[in-house]
């Protein structure tokens, strides 16, 4: 690291133990506070030179940018480890699966005894409600189950 006249700080990253995208973003990610020029420095390294939008933003500049590498860093590290899981879960959302025929049940899991069953309490269920909304009125004192034309009268003719 080195400062310049100009108020260019000059950094030099080495490419054996990142990548050159990891360095990238995080220049890009302090480039809210300096300006970020990035050139090769030989084979295997790139030089960046910050050149700080404000003195104020320059004080803690290499400090956030090497935070920022450690953590870009993670995030390729994490990134290239989950790369088979990405990969399944965009095939698995891709890929095409025949529905099968309508005439066909689905399976849900019961036996044929558990069916009938549930079947037989389901329209247990059913007839109860019926006895006891039968022959019953329901009050209504707002009127919220009237329909439009009981509220309104039904429509005599359309208006052009």
């Amino acid at each position: 690291m080195k400062k310049q006249e100009n108020k260019t700080i000059a950094v030099r990253a080495s490419l054996k133990d990142q990548n050159l995208d990891v360095v990238r973003y995080a220049a890009y990610a302090v480039s809210d506070a300096a300006y970020v020029f990035i050139k090769p420095a030989g084979k295997r390294a790139v030089a960046l030179e910050f050149t700080p939008k404000s003195a104020a933003a320059a004080k803690d500049l290499l400090r956030r940018f090497k935070e920022e590498l450690a953590d870009e860093q993670k995030r390729a590290a994490i990134f290239a480890s989950n790369r088979d899981l990405r990969e399944f879960m965009i095939l698995k959302a891709l890929a095409y699966e025949e529905i099968p025929p309508s005439g066909q049940r689905e399976d849900s899991g019961l036996t044929p005894e558990q069916e009938r069953e549930l079947d037989a309490l389901i329209a247990q269920v059913e007839s109860e409600i019926k006895k006891e909304s039968f022959g019953k009125k329901v009050k209504d004192p707002l009127g919220i189950t009237r329909t439009w034309e009981e509220k309104y009268g039904a429509k005599t003719g359309r208006k052009k």
